[in-house]
């Protein structure tokens, strides 16, 4: 590596190196301002704010607090597999007493449409107990859209449990997604046909060659007790174990910019004692075209005798 000139071979009678500084380091000031420009404008920034926000909110007031006042009026939550409209949800929850556990999350990957109306992110989460003990671990998952006034909203939320992780404590560094490409206009109708065209796939492929056409290089499958799937190798094994599924999309919401949209719905299995539940994908456009980046599953579970 290059040493810095000092400041005694500038004042030595070097003055064409002295001349010639100020022109090398502005291209350079100017590039590190350009990146830093971009850096801060970054599509996703708005919505790791929101969620940090989300979670904040939540261990300074309240769960229903926070919940209440990031929701969008359509906005979706699972109860055992069941979308229902969020909002009324928390609206019949009570307030935890004093005491109980804290609930912690906090990003650690985050992706935008081109547009910035449309976004999502995921990280860790846990229960803090008042004397500090942290149990009941997983991940959520929160795609956020921007209302008419401006604001973020959460659309859907949607979470899975596993077991303590090796780090339990909240990333402070975020993984952000890829630029997506830029597709011809699109409909959320399309987001729709989508999942139409996933399901038949597995019909006739079954679940790991449907899937592999599908997924990105920056794909995530949630599964219920797992830590989020993020490699190739990881979500073949997975979907190679796995009952054929069939999805029965319910909504769908895409971007302006017609890069990015999410699609949510209940799943049923082939067999009919296999699992069943509710759903979220988002969808991308890259290169490639369409790709399911992301893909959330809240399985409904037998009641308790």
């Amino acid at each position: 590596m290059q040493k810095p000139l000092s400041a005694t071979s500038l004042q030595s009678g070097n003055n064409r190196q002295a001349m010639l500084l100020p022109r090398l380091l502005l291209p350079a000031a100017l590039l590190l301002a350009w990146t830093s420009s971009a850096q801060a404008q970054r599509p996703a920034d708005a919505f790791v704010q929101a969620e940090r926000d989300f979670a904040r909110t939540a261990v300074e007031a309240s769960v229903k607090v926070a919940f209440l006042g990031s929701i969008a009026d359509s906005g979706i939550v699972f109860q055992n597999g069941q979308p229902a409209l969020g909002k009324p949800v928390w609206q019949k929850q009570p307030e935890a007493p004093a005491g109980s556990p804290k609930l912690v999350w906090g990003p650690e990957f985050a992706d935008a449409a081109r547009s910035a109306d449309l976004g999502y992110t995921t990280g860790p989460y846990y229960l803090e107990q008042p004397d500090g003990r942290r149990v009941a671990f997983g991940h959520y998952f929160t795609v956020w859209g921007r209302q008419a006034d401006g604001s973020l909203k959460f659309l859907t939320d949607i979470g899975i449990p596993h077991a303590a992780p090796q780090q339990t404590g909240i990333p402070t560094e975020v993984t952000f997604g890829n630029t997506p490409s830029r597709p011809s206009k699109q409909r959320p109708a399309d987001l729709l046909a989508l999942d139409k065209q996933l399901s038949e796939a597995i019909r006739q492929n079954g679940m790991a060659p449907a899937y592999a056409a599908m997924l990105s290089q920056q794909s995530r499958l949630h599964r219920d007790g797992l830590m989020p799937l993020t490699t190739a190798a990881a979500m073949q094994e997975k979907l190679k174990a796995e009952s054929a599924m069939q999805f029965q999309p319910l909504g769908s919401q895409i971007s302006t910019a017609g890069d990015l949209g999410y699609v949510y719905g209940t799943y049923t299995s082939a067999t009919p004692d296999g699992p069943k539940g509710g759903y979220a994908h988002v969808w991308k456009h890259e290169a490639k075209g369409w790709r399911l980046v992301a893909e959330v599953l809240n399985p409904t579970k037998p009641a308790k005798p």
